[in-house]
């Protein structure tokens, strides 16, 4: 099963997570959202979270942070701010969702 973003956040809790009252941006917070899921998803490295079920509110915060910052700066530029910066909060959020396993084998060794 895939899991959608908005199966995971309502566009209600989204919208108000954004303090916006209209449904005029609808898509375009959907857009946003689906990348934040795409995003949390590829951080994460985990081929548990399948189900809704799955995702704890950690995840679920995380995503709301990336939606914000995505909403607030829709632009490539940014003047007087740096733009590669993560939401603070967004990895710590995320950290209990991310399947370790592969960095807890040792290393290969290198001489063969």
């Amino acid at each position: 099963m895939t899991v959608t973003a908005l199966e995971l956040l309502p566009i209600g809790m989204i919208r108000q997570h954004l303090r916006v009252d209209h449904e005029d941006e609808d898509e375009l917070i959907e857009l946003y959202a689906e990348s934040a899921l795409a995003w949390s998803l590829w951080f994460c490295d985990n081929p548990k979270l399948t189900q809704v079920s799955d995702f704890k509110a950690s995840f679920k915060t995380a995503m709301l942070l990336l939606i914000a910052h995505s909403y607030a700066n829709r632009e490539a530029v940014a003047v007087g701010v740096s733009g590669d910066e993560m939401p603070l909060g967004v990895t710590s959020q995320l950290w209990s969702s991310r399947d370790l396993s592969s960095t807890t084998k040792e290393a290969p060794n290198e001489s063969g």
